[in-house]
C-alpha cells in the first residue's frame, strides 16, 4: 500500500534550487532578516484578516472568466468542493507567510504553485496566463496592506510602515518565484557572485542623467559641425551624421530643419532610421514613435529624444552640439562579496570567456571580443559563437530562443544556424561572423577569429 502524500512530500516537488532563488531574488528586491522580523511582528493581525482576505481573492477570481472556468463543473456550476479545497491550501499558504519564516520547503512549495499554472504542471489542462498570476499577487498586497493600514493606523504608525513595507517586498519574492516558470531556458539563473558597487558614483550618474534630460546640463560651448550641402537633403529627406560620438539625424521636413539624437529611448535603436508620416517618426526596431519636431514619445510626451540646433547658411548646413561639464564619474564594481555557494570558481573570467556549468544544453551566455559582443550557444553539449548583432537590425542573439542549431532572434524572428552563421530563415539575408571556442577545463573561451 502506498504511503498518503504528504505536504512535505509536495514541498519537494518543487525545483531544488528554489530556496536558493528565493534567498538570491530577496537580496536582489532588498528583502531582509529585519523584514522577515517585521512580518512576525504583524502576524497575528494578518492572521485575523486571513479569511476576508482569502474571500475577497476567490471572489475576484471567480469574477473573470480566465480564472473562473477552472472552478466550474461541465454544466457551467461553481464546483464548491474543489473552490473549499483551494481556500484551504490558500489560507495554509498565508498563515505560513505571516510566520517570518521562509525556508527551503517554503520556496519550493511556491516554486510548485507556480508551475502547477503553467503547461509544465501535473495537469497540462489548467493553465493560468502569467497576466493573472502577476494580478492576483498584486491583489493580496494590496489586501495586506490595507488590513495593516486599518489595524494599526492610530495604534502604532511606525510598525504600520514598517509591515507594509517587508511585506510589499516578500510579495514581489513570492511573485518572482511564481512568475519564473513561464521564463524560458536562457532565462535561467546562474546565481553568479553578487558584486558590491559605489552607489555614489551611480548617484552622480543618476543626477547628471536627470539634469541632461530637463536640459539643464552645464554646457561650456558648442561645437560646430558641418552636415551637408542644403540641396543634399531635400524636402521630406534626411541624413545620419556622427559627430562627438552621437549619431544624429538632419531631416527637411515641411520647410524647416530638425535635428535628433539616433537612438531609441527603448532599446538605443537607429529611430532616425524609421519611417517618417506625418509628424510622426516611427523607430525600425520595436515600433516606438517620436513627434519629430519636438523629439517627445508620443507614448511618454514627458520623454524625449535630444535635439540639436540646426543652422542654415549659404555655405551649407551645420548642427550645434553642446559640449557639456561635469566631474568624471566612475561607475566600478567592488571587491567581490562573500560567493553565493561554497564552490564558486574564485577565478575572475577574462570578458571572452565563460563557465561552462552556467550554460547548459539549449542556452545561451554573452562575452566580449575587443569590445564586440559574441552569443555563445551550447547545442547539445557542443559551443558555438556567433556575433551577437543580428544581421537585420542588430538584434540581441543572446537573448533568443536557441532550437537545436537554430537561434531566433527575439526582436524580428530572422533564424541562423549557429554552427555556421548561416541564414535559416529572414528577414535577415546576412550570414552571421562566427568564431572559434576552446573549452579548457571548467572554463571556455571565445577566440578572435573564424571558426573552423
Amino acid at each position: 500500500m502506498n504511503a498518503p502524500v504528504t505536504n512535505q512530500d509536495t514541498f519537494k516537488r518543487g525545483a531544488a534550487d528554489a530556496g536558493q532563488y528565493f534567498r538570491y531574488m530577496a537580496a536582489f528586491i532588498g528583502f531582509t532578516d529585519e523584514d522577515a522580523a517585521t512580518i512576525r511582528e504583524t502576524r497575528f493581525i494578518i492572521e485575523k484578516h486571513i479569511p476576508n482576505i482569502v474571500a475577497d481573492f476567490y471572489t475576484q477570481v471567480l469574477r473573470f472568466p480566465g480564472t473562473r472556468k477552472h472552478f466550474t463543473k461541465k454544466d457551467g456550476s461553481i464546483d464548491h468542493d474543489y473552490l473549499e479545497m483551494r481556500m484551504q491550501h490558500q489560507t495554509h499558504f498565508w498563515r505560513r507567510a505571516a510566520s517570518g519564516e521562509y525556508d527551503d520547503d517554503f520556496a519550493r512549495y511556491i516554486d510548485y504553485v507556480g508551475r502547477a499554472h503553467t503547461s509544465e504542471g501535473a495537469d497540462p489542462n489548467i493553465y493560468i496566463s502569467q497576466r493573472y498570476v502577476i494580478g492576483m499577487v498584486g491583489f493580496v498586497q494590496h489586501a495586506v496592506t490595507r488590513s495593516l493600514m486599518d489595524e494599526l493606523h492610530t495604534l502604532d504608525p511606525d510598525l504600520e510602515m514598517r509591515g507594509v513595507a517587508a511585506w510589499n517586498r516578500l510579495m514581489m519574492v513570492i511573485l518572482e518565484l511564481l512568475a519564473r516558470n513561464y521564463s524560458p531556458a536562457t532565462d535561467r539563473e546562474s546565481f553568479a557572485t553578487i558584486a558590491e558597487i559605489d552607489p555614489t558614483a551611480v548617484h552622480m550618474l543618476a543626477v547628471d542623467a536627470y539634469e541632461r534630460s530637463l536640459g539643464i546640463a552645464r554646457s561650456i560651448e558648442c561645437k560646430i559641425v558641418f552636415v551637408a550641402d542644403a540641396a543634399e537633403i531635400p524636402e521630406g529627406k534626411r541624413k545620419i551624421v556622427k559627430a562627438e560620438g552621437l549619431s544624429i539625424g538632419v531631416f527637411r521636413h515641411k520647410g524647416q530643419w530638425y535635428a535628433l539624437q539616433n537612438s531609441c529611448l527603448h532599446r538605443g535603436g537607429p529611430v532616425c532610421e524609421g519611417t517618417l508620416e506625418g509628424n510622426t517618426l516611427t523607430c525600425p526596431w520595436h515600433g516606438y514613435q517620436y513627434d519629430v519636431t519636438t523629439g517627445k514619445l508620443l507614448l511618454d510626451p514627458s520623454a524625449a529624444l535630444p535635439m540639436y540646433v540646426v543652422d542654415e547658411r549659404p555655405e551649407g548646413i551645420y548642427l550645434a552640439i553642446p559640449i557639456y561639464v561635469r566631474d568624471e564619474i566612475d561607475v566600478e564594481i567592488m571587491p567581490l562579496a562573500e560567493p553565493a555557494e561554497a564552490d564558486e570558481p574564485k577565478r575572475e573570467l577574462h570578458r571572452n570567456e565563460f563557465w561552462v556549468k552556467d550554460v547548459n544544453p539549449g542556452e545561451t551566455t554573452l562575452v566580449y571580443i575587443s569590445g564586440d559582443p559574441v552569443a555563445v550557444y551550447n547545442v547539445d553539449g557542443e559551443f558555438f559563437a556567433t556575433q551577437d548583432e543580428c544581421t537585420h537590425a542588430d538584434g540581441p542573439l543572446s537573448e533568443g530562443h536557441l532550437d537545436g542549431p537554430m537561434i531566433v532572434c527575439p526582436w524580428h524572428n530572422s533564424c541562423f544556424d549557429v554552427t555556421d552563421g548561416s541564414v535559416l530563415c529572414g528577414p535577415a539575408r546576412q550570414p552571421l561572423r562566427t568564431y572559434a571556442v576552446v573549452i579548457d577545463g571548467d572554463i571556455g573561451r571565445v577566440e578572435n577569429g573564424e571558426a573552423g
